[in-house]
């Protein structure tokens, strides 16, 4: 049955190139990721966050990158080691060129994410070239797994990032932030997505239920705070709706 992206190509909306490459492209794609998210979110310690103008958490922490991405594909490419320098740049021109809070963050983010689509597009059969590569399903399991822990983990540190200056974030802020960017994708990954209209109401009624108990900073707070956990989690869930055709 054709999708989406098969209706588009019809009209012409998508090149030849990208109907050849696109089936290979996304569990490279979806793998390359996973390791991204698993080395910035799950395996930096606050140790490697505090000291990353020192050489030495700087270079711990590139090596995790390497060594996660060797670990989910199960071989190694030179374009690994592409992609830990692409990621060692980043991370230096964060660290010591872009200012600090949410924009500084979502900037990173951005050019780490850009570069492990740009290597998945140089070189799809990096996942072809894995011996899990005959595990069916295996690679939407990573593309699910890294999704909803980018849109977890990563969207705290975004709202976390918005108030550098303040405490913002309480314990129950950051668990209802949770819930609900994973609700956000998880409609997605399941094809539900008319099931985010549920999860957006009832944020609203959590809104409204806690607004009158709240000063005017922690309102303005809940609101700034809500308003970028919102656009995290659509833009982590994005992932999911575009590949979810290749992989599913």
């Amino acid at each position: 049955m054709p999708d989406r992206h098969d209706n588009a190509r019809a009209a012409g909306g998508l090149p030849d190139v990208e109907r050849d490459k696109d089936p290979m492209a996304a569990p490279t794609f979806a793998a390359l990721f996973l390791a991204h998210v698993l080395a910035d979110y799950l395996l930096q310690t606050a140790w490697l966050v505090e000291n990353k103008r020192r050489p030495a958490a700087l270079g711990i922490h590139i090596a995790i990158v390497l060594v996660t991405m060797i670990v989910v594909t199960g071989t190694f490419s030179i374009w690994f080691a592409g992609l830990a320098l692409a990621h060692l740049a980043i991370d230096l021109t964060k660290t010591f060129v872009l200012r600090s809070g949410l924009m500084g963050y979502v900037s990173d983010q951005l050019l780490h994410v850009a570069s492990v689509i740009w290597v998945a597009w140089l070189a799809p059969d990096i996942w072809g070239l894995s011996p899990f590569s005959g595990a069916h399903g295996l690679p939407l399991v990573y593309l699910v797994f890294a999704c909803v822990l980018f849109a977890a983990r990563g969207g705290q540190y975004a709202v976390a990032a918005l108030f550098a200056t303040d405490a913002g974030q309480s314990e129950t802020g950051v668990r209802i932030g949770w819930a609900e960017r994973v609700a956000l994708c998880a409609c997605v990954a399941v094809g539900l997505p008319g099931l985010i209209a549920g999860v957006l109401l009832a944020k609203l009624a959590y809104a409204i239920a806690s607004w009158r108990v709240r000063t005017q900073a922690a309102r303005a707070r809940l609101v700034q705070g809500t308003a970028v956990s919102l656009a995290w989690a659509a833009a982590s869930a994005l992932p999911l709706w575009y590949l979810l055709p290749y992989l599913a």
